[in-house]
């Protein structure tokens, strides 16, 4: 064999053995790719999807930012993400938009500085087609601002991947890099538009079921939780108030004469009273926090890592704010002053390790609070002591 013949064999060689090690790493890019894609298709919740979206995704491709933003037009998303998991709404990496505009004006803005065109006139060819392409390239400052406000490298590229659904934009899934050439305008697309796609189906089928979740643990008078959704949180609140050795406090509130009402204006008015107190309620609770209508003219209200000290706090403003407000019915010729009587107590280091007998303790005793209130005079506050033992007796 001659050296021409050697010097060619050996460049083939060299050739087919980066053409294997390149298809092997395609290989493991596109398991990769599944494996994620699977993650997102089981995802048994919206908060989990979010997390494995904001926090696993980004762990695993070694992003320094990522961030989802998702078109909220009606606050209807935001109202399930607060009712399922408010912690959520706290993550900066979480953005709604009330509309297009905002992911359009910034997807613009990024392209016009980049191309060097008036974005007015940028605008009138870029939507609906940035349907169809994601945008890859540097971050601008308006991009920063909206899509990663927390990000803390000046320099970075990014890729803004919309989320369609039925022809229509929804959201976008926003990745950033400190590496400014991770993300680059013309590299190959493919795979992150799959991913994206994905992710929209699954983020929509997720917030319906969340929706329909809603129905079922939702007051339909008042639209905050009923006792259902109440007693599964007071069990995790519990559980978890044991294993952080954290104090859990529970309120019982009731309206003062609420029968009244009924019997003297009608049960619309009557209906109107427990809405307004519940929206007294909400307004003096933390996210954190969980309301529910327990029952007739009954709230019970669940505050995690809460001592008895901040749970009166929190019960005074309640009982101040509703005394001190006045309901205008537009039925009625005079207006409605409507107070509340408040039961408190704390669970801080409990005897027994049984859930369900703690949840019921922390229940009955506040209970038994309230009713001292009521006996005091109404529109007051009185607090018992987490007795285990007495609880127990009260309910037989």
């Amino acid at each position: 064999m001659s050296s021409s013949d050697s010097k060619s064999n050996y460049e083939l060689r060299k050739q087919l053995k980066a053409l294997m090690s390149q298809a092997q790493k395609n290989e493991a890019k596109l398991q990769k790719l599944q494996n994620q894609e699977l993650q997102f298709i089981s995802a048994n919740s919206l908060p989990e999807l979010i997390d494995l979206t904001l926090q696993q995704y980004r762990d695993a491709y070694e992003l320094d930012y990522v961030s989802l933003l998702l078109i909220d037009h009606d606050h209807e998303i935001r109202h399930v993400v607060e009712f399922m998991s408010p912690g959520l709404l706290k993550l900066p990496t979480l953005i709604f938009a009330d509309s297009h505009a905002q992911l359009e004006n910034v997807v613009i803005s990024q392209a016009a500085t980049k191309e060097k065109i008036n974005p007015i006139e940028l605008q009138k060819t870029l939507f609906p087609n940035f349907s169809d392409k994601p945008y890859l390239g540097a971050c601008t400052d308006a991009c920063r601002n909206t899509l990663f406000p927390s990000m803390n490298s000046k320099e970075a590229s990014v890729a803004i991947l919309p989320l369609i659904r039925h022809n229509k934009l929804i959201g976008s899934l926003n990745l950033a890099s400190s590496d400014t050439a991770r993300f680059v305008s013309g590299t190959a697309t493919d795979l992150i538009k799959r991913l994206s796609s994905i992710l929209a189906v699954c983020i929509e089928n997720a917030i319906n079921n969340e929706k329909l979740k809603l129905l079922g643990l939702t007051d339909a008078l008042t639209g905050i939780h009923n006792r259902r959704y109440f007693m599964q949180r007071l069990e995790e609140e519990v559980v978890r108030g044991l294993r952080q050795k954290l104090p859990v406090s529970c309120l019982f509130i009731d309206i003062d004469h609420f029968k009244s009402f009924n019997d003297v204006y009608g049960h619309s008015v009557g209906d109107q009273v427990l809405r307004y107190v519940a929206d007294i309620i909400k307004k003096q609770m933390r996210l954190s926090d969980v309301l529910a209508r327990y029952g007739g003219e009954e709230f019970a209200v669940l505050l995690t890592n809460t001592d008895t000290e901040l749970a009166q706090d929190i019960a005074e403003r309640i009982r101040f704010s509703i005394a001190d407000a006045i309901l205008h019915v537009e039925s009625l010729t005079e207006d409605l002053n409507v107070t509340v009587s408040i039961g408190c107590t704390t669970m801080t280091k409990p005897n027994s390790q049984n859930i369900t007998s703690l949840g019921e303790t922390l229940l009955n005793t506040a209970d038994q609070a309230l009713y001292v209130s009521k006996e005091s005079g109404r529109n007051c506050i009185s607090v018992a002591k987490f007795n285990e033992l007495a609880a127990a007796q009260a309910a037989h």
